[in-house]
């Protein structure tokens, strides 16, 4: 569970973890890692250490680098399991089957690399019109019950929603390379064309010869805040989903497939300022009144941009900074 100022968001997803069913005879822990945070999220863990159940445990690290990235790279080394990693953040909170069905299907289906289930929104307020065309922007998507593999595809490429992903910690070290361009945004929100980190990695894994999978018996609710549903709010992680565009389309490519990508570059630039132009010119009476279109307008523009935006690549261990375990 990567968490950031969340002394007021945690506990309800630990609470949610203290609930999960079905465990008997499974050997899992809960590791909390704490992306420098300045509240009360330390104290918090541990006083629910002082009354976790008995067949799990809880541990607390600290990984001082802002960043997604770092704090799930700090994750997967750390954790005690060689087998399967799941994934959560502080506003995630799993069904009480989440932890069984990601075992079970874990066990049943070994050349899995990596899966996903499907992602409720919780909502405190009423969400806009159209809320759909953009809930894949708040880490929202519900893909039905039925399991099923994801094709390795370079267009239109899809692969599971990050809350409550499972990832195998062979196919991991097998298939994420150590240098990633994309690392998860900062608190200042500076590091705007490197979120989508998530993505990033299961685009390595589905170009290896591991297998990402949808489970429909993974559950969980995405608790959203008023704010995240704030048009200031929502246009900003509009224009940074889309700077990761061309990142992304990077790490669909094998290293070296890539340089050919760099000749296709004025192309791609070209068909981005294209896009841009005609959305605008379909849209733009509407751009001012509905925060939908206004979102979608935001990624085609951030899209355009991530041609000349892309970051370098590097390592977790290339950023300053020590982890800490408590």
């Amino acid at each position: 569970v990567r968490t950031y100022n969340a002394e007021k968001r945690l506990p309800e997803v630990l609470d949610h973890l203290l609930a999960q069913n079905n465990a008997e005879g499974l050997q899992w822990e809960v590791l909390i890692v704490d992306n420098n945070s300045t509240d009360r999220t330390a104290a918090i863990v541990a006083e629910y250490a002082q009354r976790w159940r008995q067949d799990s445990q809880i541990r607390f690290l600290c990984e001082p680098r802002q960043g997604c990235g770092y704090g799930r790279e700090l994750a997967m080394r750390e954790a005690a399991s060689e087998a399967l990693v799941g994934f959560l953040d502080d506003d995630n909170l799993p069904e009480p089957t989440w932890l069984a069905a990601a075992y079970r299907f874990g066990q049943e289906h070994p050349n899995a690399g990596a899966y996903g289930g499907n992602i409720y929104p919780r909502l405190e307020v009423a969400s806009p019109e159209n809320f759909h065309q953009i809930k894949f922007l708040l880490a929202v998507g519900d893909s039905g019950e039925a399991s099923f593999r994801y094709p390795k595809t370079f267009v239109r490429r899809r692969c599971p929603v990050n809350p409550g992903c499972v990832i195998r910690k062979q196919a991991w070290q097998e298939a994420v390379p150590q240098h990633r361009r994309l690392w998860g945004r900062d608190a200042s929100r500076s590091m705007v064309a490197t979120c989508a980190e998530d993505v990033e990695v299961l685009h390595y894994i589905i170009n290896s010869h591991w297998e990402v999978w949808h489970n429909g018996e993974m559950k969980v609710w995405h608790h959203m805040p008023a704010r995240r549903l704030e048009p200031e709010y929502l246009l900003k992680t509009a224009r940074n989903s889309g700077l990761s565009a061309h990142a992304l389309r990077l790490s669909k490519l094998h290293p070296w497939q890539q340089p050919l990508l760099t000749l296709l570059l004025p192309a791609f630039i070209l068909l981005g300022g294209l896009r841009v132009a005609v959305f605008y010119l379909r849209y733009r009476s509407q751009l001012t009144t509905d925060i939908v279109k206004a979102c979608l307008f935001q990624r085609q523009i951030g899209i355009f941009l991530s041609c000349f935006a892309t970051p370098r690549a590097r390592r977790y261990d290339d950023t300053p900074g020590q982890s800490q375990q408590a």
